[in-house]
């Protein structure tokens, strides 16, 4: 079964699988899939930006040969959930809370990717002894983390006049010039694959080629992002600027994957948030880049449920 949205801008209508959906308390849906061994270890995926539950391997028998009870998420604003116009780096715990307990789930594994990273991190911060562990790959970090000249100086040409301008122009007024340039309108899958390539780079398209259908996964994934326009985007550019979380609040062990070859997400990243996280495994890998999710998946997957074991 599909579906779309009502009302939404014709360059943006996409139909996707129906994902299961949560109606929180104050009104809004959460969406989700739930996929892989129904009696396995819970784990939350978040995302990137601009990114949507999609933005994952297409296999997900994978995620049951592992033991992973997967709950890939639409972050607010994305797919088919709903925008927190009031949302911030943390509130995103409070609504996994509630779906937690929708589902009669006691503790659960948070992955993520790119953007959807720093928003693991702020949902660990909410979350305490409910999050048994936490698996970053190639994250992003909190704005503090551009403070130092080191992190910048070891961005690549896509992720710093990002970061640089952030310290010129308001937040808001910096993500709504952005969002504009992260997804291509009209949009097709066609021209959403050609842009997902694109973007990629040659080390990201060399790690999506080693997994059928990835690169068409991920356009999928960027026409579900925008399928109820860009506010969405526009919202998580922002926050992922937002200053004040506090990682000593994130009490859950968390590993760290950076590729060496990573631009938008350095390893020094990764030893940034590692020297400032309570408790935290820094994985470098060598010759992989921002998409080493998609090759490495079954590893990771391994690995953070081997982390939650522990817990």
């Amino acid at each position: 079964m599909a579906s779309a949205r009502q009302g939404i801008p014709a360059p943006y209508v996409v139909l996707v699988e129906s994902p299961r959906l949560l109606r929180l308390p104050d009104g809004r849906v959460l969406a989700y899939d739930d996929v892989g061994d129904p009696a396995g270890a819970p784990v939350v995926y978040l995302h990137g930006t601009p990114d949507s539950r999609l933005a994952r391997p297409p296999d997900d028998t994978i995620a049951g040969d592992e033991g992973v009870r997967l709950l890939a998420i639409d972050r607010p604003g994305a797919g088919d959930s709903d925008l927190d116009p009031t949302g911030s780096l943390t509130s995103l715990g409070r609504d996994l809370v509630h779906l937690l307990d929708e589902l009669s789930i006691d503790r659960a594994t948070l992955l993520g990717w790119s953007a959807g990273g720093l928003f693991a991190l702020g949902a660990a911060a909410v979350l305490g002894d409910r999050a048994r562990s936490v698996g970053l790959v190639g994250t992003l970090p909190p704005a503090e983390a551009y403070d130092d000249p080191e992190v910048v100086r070891s961005l690549g040409p896509a992720r710093r006049p990002f970061v640089e301008l952030a310290a010129e122009l308001d937040a808001a007024e910096l993500a709504a010039e952005v969002a504009g340039f992260l997804v291509p309108s009209p949009l097709t899958l066609d021209i959403a694959l050609e842009h997902v390539l694109e973007t990629a780079g040659p080390r990201g398209r060399d790690e999506l080629a080693t997994v059928p259908g990835a690169a068409e996964q991920l356009a999928r994934a960027v026409m579900a992002a925008v399928q109820q326009g860009t506010a969405g985007i526009e919202h998580d550019l922002a926050l992922q600027l937002e200053r004040g979380l506090d990682l000593r609040l994130v009490a859950a062990p968390v590993r760290l994957f950076h590729g060496a070859d990573d631009g938008a997400s350095p390893p020094s990243v990764g030893a940034w948030l590692a020297s400032r996280l309570p408790d935290a495994v820094l994985d470098l890998v060598p010759d992989a880049g921002h998409h080493l999710l998609f090759p490495r998946w079954r590893g990771i997957l391994r690995a953070v449920r081997r982390d939650g074991r522990h817990r």
